[in-house]
């Protein structure tokens, strides 16, 4: 009686997490059934990885549920990939955890270890590659702050393979405030806006208009409004501005699909992302583009601010609205924008 737990229910599992050897016979049987799993999910055995050597790892975890083996997860130098990654940057390798173990916790609760163990070793960033078809994996990285950057490693041209990363220490990367809307909405005069008030809070900053990458003639088939030339644009400029200390990067720029919020941060990165629309009336839009736009062009931004509003509106990519309507200066609403994404 006085064993057992207050209602009579089942004891809490007894959780571990313990460093072991990379050849740990338990860790071993757990990364083969990973290499089994994988297999079957992509049905292509004959080209999965080959295991690491005990030489190239830095640390081995294995998680236990009341003794039995339930999750592991390993760590090793990302130099192996090169320049890019040297100098205290550490690659998450052969996280699995147990079908039978799933959804309590348990990865997330590995990962954070995992991370502890990394920030001991001095790593400042940890960078991992995983598959378009692991949701669960996906998810779990990205609610623990993993941001997707450029392929890396043997699987780089792999469309099925994602490669995420995620700063160990503050302030280390680079952050995005993609200032969203429609035709009309105001982007470009706020982001100006937005990058003056963090000039005056002596943030080190960039804005970007992003149109002006676009324009280019003429424009690719599959490419109609630019995207992929922007994208590459900004991928070239976001070295640049790192490395000059220009952490902190302002867009204005139309954001439709939800995948695209993936693209910026690979374009930078793995930056932290934060998206906040621009809202103003059909009618305010519309005045505006009939003030601002010469005749050529007027008739087509007429009918896209409509078209695009009700897209922006069910896309759902946006992390905040604010309101840009009505009597308010693009200075105050360029303060709300900053405070609606958290800057």
């Amino acid at each position: 009686m006085g064993d057992e737990p207050p209602g009579g229910g089942a004891p809490p599992p007894v959780v571990r997490i313990d460093a072991v050897p990379w050849d740990d016979p338990a860790a071993v049987a757990l990364r083969r059934e990973q290499l089994a799993e994988l297999a079957a999910l992509y049905d292509d055995g004959d080209d999965l990885p080959p295991d690491l050597t005990a030489d190239q790892v830095l640390a081995s975890l294995l998680l236990t549920v009341d003794g039995a083996p339930a999750a592991c997860a390993g760590l090793r130098d990302a130099a192996v990939h090169g320049e890019r990654f040297a100098g205290g940057v550490g690659e998450i390798k052969r996280m699995f955890v147990r079908p039978e173990f799933r959804g309590r916790g348990y990865g997330r609760l590995l990962l954070g270890r995992l991370e502890a163990v990394a920030a001991d070793l001095g790593l400042v960033r940890l960078v991992l590659e995983t598959g378009a078809l692991q949701g669960a994996a996906v998810r779990l990285y990205r609610d623990a702050g993993y941001r997707r950057v450029r392929p890396f490693g043997p699987y780089a041209d792999d469309p099925r393979t994602l490669h995420y990363a995620r700063w160990l220490v503050p302030d280390a990367g680079t952050r995005v405030l993609v200032v969203n809307g429609t035709v009309g909405a105001g982007k470009t005069t706020v982001a100006e806006a937005v990058a003056d008030l963090l000039r005056e809070r002596g943030v080190p900053c960039a804005w970007i208009d992003v149109d002006a990458l676009r324009r280019a003639y003429p424009t690719a088939d599959d490419d109609p409004f630019g995207q992929e030339v922007a994208l590459d644009h900004l991928e070239a400029m976001a070295g640049v501005l790192a490395r000059r200390g220009y952490r902190h990067v302002v867009l204005a720029e139309v954001v439709e699909r939800p995948a695209d919020r993936e693209r910026y941060e690979m374009a930078f990165d793995g930056a932290a992302l934060a998206v906040v629309r621009l809202v103003a009336s059909e009618v305010t839009c519309l005045a505006r583009l009939r003030r601002r736009e010469p005749d050529p062009w007027r008739d087509w931004h007429l009918a896209r601010t409509v078209e695009l509003a009700a897209i922006l509106e069910a896309a759902g990519v946006d992390d905040a609205v604010v309101e840009n309507d009505g009597d308010r200066t693009p200075r105050e609403v360029a303060a709300a924008v900053l405070a609606a994404a958290g800057w």
